[in-house]
């Protein structure tokens, strides 16, 4: 079946038959059978971005650059897209089209993997995560930022959704003659828009399981990351500041939503953590299972 994504993708090889599809896996996030047998079945068509030596420990489980082969003509490309979709699933983070070709681009991506801080110091860079590409593709003033888009025509990055997968398209330059990535700089603006919440990934992280066992059906990272970011905004709306109440906020309703919104006990469980009683979890506790 054709989506309006997948169409989103392939129209640009439509009209400009030089340019290739290429994706983007967090290879982490993959068991390691399934890891093992995606790489197998693209022994000459896949590249790890981490291949600098201070990488050598997280190289298989970083971020790899995925491609058809390289006689794939449009219609091959798009099986590309869908099988790779259905093997990564959550891995998947992002794809890129561009004329420069695969190997070159991860040659040139994986030279984006680190930056100067405003300390001065050198730090690995996640320039490809749904948190990180959205901040560095609106500073790229900065030195580095637009050699990374330059020969890149267009890149799709997951967005934060709390119901389903999402994708948001970004425009690069469309200039695969200029590759190569100068050592990306940050000002201390762009350092902390890249530290962005860590609460957000934790719990994303410590949920998926639970929202797995509790029937979610869009339950990737993405769509985890929306809904704990729209729980924490909730959350400190309503007055709730401690971290343990936060954590607690987002993890009930996450799983019991339905159930706890409509009780009493809830508001006056919440009312008691904004008032620094009780932690949130302890005091609905107390008030809807006594006995426990």
């Amino acid at each position: 079946m054709t989506t309006s994504f997948s169409q989103d993708l392939i129209n640009p090889l439509r009209k400009s038959p030089s340019h290739r599809l290429t994706a983007i896996v967090e290879m982490a996030r993959l068991p390691v059978p399934a890891r093992q047998t995606l790489l197998d079945g693209h022994a000459h068509t896949a590249w790890p971005l981490l291949n600098q030596p201070c990488f050598s420990n997280l190289r298989e489980m970083g971020p790899w650059l995925f491609a058809a082969e390289p006689d794939a003509d449009l219609q091959r490309q798009y099986d590309f897209h869908r099988t790779l979709t259905d093997k990564a699933g959550d891995a998947l983070c992002g794809w890129l089209i561009s004329a420069l070709p695969p190997a070159g681009l991860a040659a040139h991506l994986a030279q984006a993997t680190t930056a100067r801080g405003p300390d001065g110091h050198t730090y690995m860079l996640r320039f490809h995560t749904e948190l990180a590409f959205p901040v560095l593709h609106a500073r790229h003033d900065l030195p580095g930022i637009g050699h990374l888009l330059a020969p890149v025509q267009s890149w799709w990055v997951t967005e934060p959704h709390p119901e389903r997968k999402a994708w948001r398209h970004y425009p690069g330059y469309d200039q695969p003659r200029h590759a190569g990535v100068p050592l990306i700089e940050l000002d201390q603006a762009c350092w902390d828009a890249l530290a962005g919440d860590p609460l957000s990934y934790r719990l994303a992280e410590q949920l998926r399981e639970p929202l797995t066992a509790a029937g979610m059906e869009e339950n990737c990272h993405g769509t985890r990351l929306g809904l704990v970011g729209s729980l924490l905004r909730e959350a400190r709306a309503g007055g709730l500041t401690r971290p343990g109440d936060l954590a607690d906020y987002v993890t009930l309703l996450a799983l019991h939503g339905r159930k706890l919104r409509g009780i009493a006990a809830w508001q006056e469980a919440l009312a008691e953590a904004r008032n620094d009683g009780q932690p949130l979890a302890q005091a609905l506790k107390v008030r809807a299972f006594p006995n426990l």
